[in-house]
């Protein structure tokens, strides 16, 4: 907002803004007789609200407006890094459907067309972030209607096996995984991964002091965003949270503090990081070690899986000892995961069936 006197001793207001149909810039101003930056400031806010209502109803509204407002109240509510993924989203949509397009000429055919692609995921990726993004503008009374999208079913997926639609690996399979990893470095962190159930993110942001080994606890209070390549608060306030260290990831703690010890030495670098960047003492390279993972487990175990498969484990080891599911949740800083009750519930249904399997061959009266 900017102000000057006119020569008649009254006070100019003005500001600009954008027109939410075309995206063309204009100037609003106001003039009052006594300078008072408040009601100035306020009378061009009506005003401009006043205008922008005045332009078109809601369902005048373009895609890429819609698109656009999204991802500004994302960036207003949000962390950075979710920002900036629903600015991907929203490319992907506007690119998809087209900027120009009037949203309520909008209707289940024309849609389905638009987000079809050959793999069922990529469509029903597309389709969730489409309904969602509707949904929110029906919310903010920039769409009038929504009840279409009920029309819009997700595709049916192939039947996969169960360890690949949650993505765990099974004992044999991690054996085969660490034997076969070259890199003493990635493996110590795939093993730390495994044994704490931490996401890659909490890992990398860990100090050297957040890894207490005195009291056998691991201290969770923040996380490297990929998005923004920088250290930002917990996924959620569950998030925040103390891992305590049970024997096997006491002794994986202390190996990787030794080999750290003897990195820095070797290359001659300092770091507080639990585990850091020999190049650089900073934080380590999230894509190089993502794609470790990737390039590995396809080579080794034939699943092409990513280090959040790490995380899914830890639950189902944890699940297949009996431990329970609130305490499970907790440790991995869940207030609520469909993923994690569907890991649980899988492995401890397995159980149950090999548990009958062994009961309904005992003989005890006749033998």
């Amino acid at each position: 907002m900017w102000k000057r006197k006119l020569p008649s001793g009254k006070w100019q207001y003005g500001t600009t803004y954008t027109d939410p149909l075309t995206g063309i810039e204009h100037q609003a101003t106001i003039t009052l007789i006594k300078k008072n930056d408040h009601i100035g400031q306020e009378q061009l806010c009506k005003k401009i609200t006043n205008i922008i209502a005045a332009t078109g109803k809601p369902s005048e509204i373009t895609f890429g407006e819609l698109c656009r407002r999204n991802v500004e109240h994302t960036k207003q509510y949000c962390k950075p890094q979710t920002a900036i993924s629903t600015q991907g989203y929203m490319n992907t949509l506007k690119r998809l459907i087209g900027e120009n397009v009037i949203v309520s000429t909008l209707n289940a055919p024309i849609v389905s067309k638009y987000l079809h692609d050959i793999n069922v995921t990529t469509y029903n990726d597309r389709l969730k972030r489409f309904k969602v993004l509707m949904r929110w503008g029906y919310a903010e009374d920039l769409v009038e209607d929504v009840k279409w999208l009920d029309k819009l079913k997700p595709m049916k997926c192939q039947p996969v096996r169960e360890k690949d639609r949650y993505k765990y690996l099974e004992h044999d399979e991690i054996t085969k995984l660490f034997d076969g990893m070259k890199n003493e470095k990635w493996k110590l962190l795939s093993e730390f991964l495994i044994l704490s159930g931490l996401r890659i993110g909490e890992a990398i942001a860990l100090n050297d002091d957040d890894v207490d080994m005195t009291n056998k606890v691991i201290h969770i209070t923040k996380t490297y965003a990929p998005a923004i390549k920088a250290i930002s608060s917990t996924k959620t306030q569950m998030s925040c949270r103390d891992v305590y260290m049970q024997p096997e990831l006491y002794d994986c703690c202390h190996r990787i503090k030794i080999y750290i010890k003897r990195e820095q030495m070797i290359f001659a670098y300092r770091s507080d990081i639990f585990i850091p960047n020999v190049n650089t003492g900073s934080y380590i390279p999230y894509n190089t070690f993502e794609y470790y993972v990737r390039r590995n487990t396809e080579r080794l175990i034939g699943r092409r899986l990513t280090s959040h498969a790490f995380r899914h484990t830890h639950v189902a080891m944890l699940a297949e000892n009996s431990v329970s599911l609130d305490t499970i949740m907790r440790r991995v800083g869940h207030a609520d995961s469909r993923t994690t009750k569907d890991i649980y519930m899988h492995v401890t249904k397995n159980m149950k069936w090999q548990d009958a399997q062994q009961i309904s061959i005992v003989k005890i009266i006749n033998n």
